[in-house]
């Protein structure tokens, strides 16, 4: 009998692949590296280590070192010493701005600092951005700010690197160029775009950049590559240089261009994969590019293994994968010029297939991306697609004359403002479309975080016509997309569920049922960008698209400040907003004064509740009720706490009372009006609500004023008989809140206790066997 033997196409491809994908399921295990420093946090500690990375960042100058040695007190030469080589800290500082160049520490050297070591924060909330595990992924576990911002750090050799600190001053220089040829904005998108510094960056363009799909332009990718990296070796081998020498000095002046603008994951697969190139056209091989990405993505985690953590990592190599593999597989071995019967090289015929090509290519890559992004941002840009068909041909002349601006710059600064116009052009091109595409119907779509077995469904699928694509015709392998995509996107129908967000010294909870999303409150005193950074990311993580009803008790800042920034923006983050709902108390129209104004700008309805005032169940059709039992109409009081509206809330047989910064005065007015209840109908169901929690008492206290002792006393405890109690208040916050009576009042009624400042987010959440309670973090 014959034998038959089966040739492994690109073996090393495929090795790097499956080395990869062991290496992601184990580090997905196992989580991000401990944090070495986590015992010294807020220690005042001398730090000695090597400068390995410079940029400015919020405001001042960050400097990264690594071999960091501590000593937790004395010198160097006396006291606790810790080494950690593999983790290392980001030391900030303030310096003149005017001579940056010589205020920082030179490259390579080391120097020490006396200061306080800050962790970095880690997310408390679902959906919040973990900047810790990012940092320690990127091998960086926490920040140190001098004591001494005068003299914020001393040099303990003198030894540095020549090569890193000539290239950062070239650095400087140029985007001095941009900053003087260009206006600020301009400036920022290329010094980002060219040189890696997104400091100078609009955070207004960036985020419209981000919501409308073409952030990609501000990373440095393959484009820049192909055109400098490329541009240089091609024009060295016309000009009869050998293949040899002119492969070294392409690599050469592009691992420096890498090095000088941060070694960024693209700046690294692009150069890693240019470097494969020239190096095969050297030894006269050809070039197959899903081996030089799958060697250049080896490369990277094999001296960084958490690199493959990060959503950069897997966005850049994603979107090559998707043009590179993908796409060839989905198209196979179409020809779109055969349909329209014309000639294979005629200029219609390449016409037509140069934009089949773009217009397929990219709906691979933008369907291939498409889980990454849903996973990083929660939402997905509906017209990107179409946006980038206009944007990237433009890329290589916006790029062209950024190169030309530098060129000019350091040899006669005024010829540089004639590639400087084609610049602006272009980016006020791209603004005008962004904002076009914005301001369109449903530009947005907020999928929520799919769960990781469905983004594996999906790459299943996806990859089953890398695989299989050959023997399949075109329609089955064209279908596949949408295929996986609706595995992707779908979501089982939500159950009741109630999540106390953790928004530092301040509140914000949310109810949401099957059919409606509910908020109570939304504002912080120690959080700022509230909105942005937790309010907005929890709600497009859970898909809630709508807050049918936003509750706010009260005017303070640490109540309204994150719905407020919401409101600022032109489409509230992409999220509509049904009512507001204040409470019914004499001047609270004028206390919320510049909510409403916002609120009308939005065409948002305003209604006012007071006490037997009820929403939910009869109003949205779900089980979910609201009743309000405080305050009672028109109520006159010049304290602001004293009026916020209390709601007793109930889901089938789970309770909660939700009370904002209700006093004293608020509790025994709510247990002592039974008696003066008259014959209104909300009177009556006011009556009824406190006759069922004298009875039963209720499943959950959110206490009040962030469990001040001047609120939550013994008599309201013992009338409301709680079985658990929910405290959200800020770490180590200067109010001292929970203060230890209203926790030793709450121990002595046997009452557990959860507090956001120690377990972050608290939700309670319904399964078949009932309600339970977790937290986002484990309880310290």
């Amino acid at each position: 009998m014959e034998k038959k033997y089966y040739r492994i196409k690109r073996p090393l491809a495929l090795f790097c692949v499956l080395f990869l994908l062991i290496l992601r399921l184990i580090l997905w295990i196992t989580g991000p590296p401990d944090d070495p420093y986590e015992g010294f946090s807020g220690e005042e500690v001398i730090a000695s280590g090597k400068v390995v990375k410079k940029e400015h960042k919020n405001g001042k100058e960050a400097i990264y070192l690594k071999e960091v040695i501590l000593a937790s007190e004395g010198t160097f030469s006396a006291g606790d010493h810790h080494e950690n080589n593999s983790c290392g800290l980001i030391l900030y500082i303030k310096t003149d701005e005017t001579n940056v160049a010589n205020t920082l520490p030179l490259y390579g050297s080391r120097i020490s600092v006396q200061g306080k070591i800050s962790l970095f924060r880690e997310a408390r909330n679902p959906g919040a951005f973990d900047m810790r595990g990012y940092y320690l992924c990127k091998g960086y576990g926490a920040a140190v700010y001098p004591s001494d911002d005068t003299y914020p750090f001393e040099y303990v050799s003198e030894e540095y690197s020549v090569w890193k600190e000539l290239l950062w001053r070239v650095r400087l220089k140029l985007e001095a160029i941009f900053s003087t040829v260009l206006d600020e904005e301009d400036a920022g998108v290329m010094r980002a775009m060219l040189l890696g510094d997104k400091s100078e960056l609009s955070q207004d363009l960036k985020s419209l950049y981000q919501m409308s799909g073409i952030a990609h332009i501000l990373a440095i990718s393959g484009l820049h590559i192909s055109i400098i990296g490329m541009g240089l070796y091609r024009g060295l081998r016309k000009m009869t240089l050998p293949v040899l020498p002119a492969a070294v000095t392409g690599a050469l002046i592009m691992t420096a261009y890498a090095q000088m603008t941060g070694s960024g994951t693209s700046t690294i697969r692009a150069v890693t994969m240019f470097l494969v190139m020239v190096v095969g056209d050297s030894l006269r091989k050809s070039y197959d590019l899903p081996t030089a990405l799958a060697l250049s993505a080896f490369t990277t985690v094999f001296t960084d293994p958490y690199e493959i953590m990060t959503s950069g990592f897997l966005l850049s190599y994603g979107a090559v994968f998707g043009i590179a593999v993908f796409y060839p597989a989905v198209k196979g071995n179409i020809r779109p010029d055969e349909w329209l019967l014309t000639e294979d090289h005629s200029v219609w015929g390449k016409f037509v297939r140069k934009a089949f090509d773009a217009v397929t290519g990219g709906i691979c890559v933008t369907a291939f991306t498409m889980p990454l992004i849903a996973a990083s941002y929660y939402e997905i840009p509906v017209y990107s697609f179409f946006l980038n068909l206009l944007v990237v041909p433009l890329m290589t002349i916006l790029m062209c004359a950024g190169i030309l601006i530098l060129i000019a710059g350091f040899i006669f600064l005024p010829s540089a403002y004639v590639p400087a116009a084609v610049c602006h052009a272009v980016l006020t091109l791209y603004r005008l479309l962004c904002e076009a595409s914005s301001s369109l119907p449903f530009s947005h779509f907020i999928c929520g975080s799919p769960d990781t077995l469905q983004i594996v469904l999906c790459y299943a699928v996806f990859i089953s016509v890398v695989v299989f694509g050959k023997k399949w015709k075109m329609i089955f392998r064209v279908t596949v997309i949408p295929a996986g995509l609706m595995l992707l996107f779908f979501r089982a129908p939500r159950g009741f569920g109630v999540t106390m967000l953790d928004v530092g010294q301040g509140d914000g909870i949310c109810i949401a049922d099957e059919n409606t999303v509910y908020m109570v409150d939304g504002g912080s005193s120690s959080e700022k960008q509230l909105f942005e950074y937790t309010l907005e990311p929890f709600l497009k993580y859970n898909a809630y698209r709508k807050v049918d009803l936003w509750f706010l008790t009260h005017p303070d800042k640490d109540h309204i400040s994150g719905l407020m920034e919401m409101l600022e923006l032109p489409d509230c983050g992409g999220i509509s907003i049904g009512t507001i709902v204040l409470p019914d108390a004499y001047g609270a129209e004028e206390d919320f004064k510049d909510l409403i104004i916002l609120a009308k700008k939005h065409d948002i309805e305003i209604v006012y509740f007071s006490a037997g005032d009820k929403a939910g169940a009869d109003v949205c059709g779900d089980e979910t009720r609201f009743i309000c039992l405080h305050p009672y109409e028109a109520y006159m009081t010049d304290d602001k706490n004293e009026y916020s509206q209390v709601l007793y809330l109930t889901h089938g047989e789970f309770s909660m009372l939700l009370t904002g910064d209700a006093t004293k005065e608020s509790e025994m007015s709510i247990m002592s009006s039974t008696k003066q209840i008259s014959a209104d109908e909300r009177a009556i169901l006011c009556k009824e609500v406190k006759d069922q929690i004298a009875q039963n008492g209720i499943t959950v206290l959110k206490c009040a004023h962030h469990g001040s002792k001047y609120s939550n006393s013994i008599g309201w405890l013992k009338y409301l008989r709680p079985s658990v109690a929910f405290i959200s208040c800020g770490e180590n916050n200067r109010y001292g809140h929970p203060h230890e009576e209203t926790l030793k009042r709450l121990q002595e009624a046997g009452v557990p206790v959860y507090r956001t400042d120690e377990s972050g987010a608290v939700m309670v959440s319904k399964d078949r066997k009932g309600m339970y309670i977790e937290t986002f973090l484990h309880p310290k």
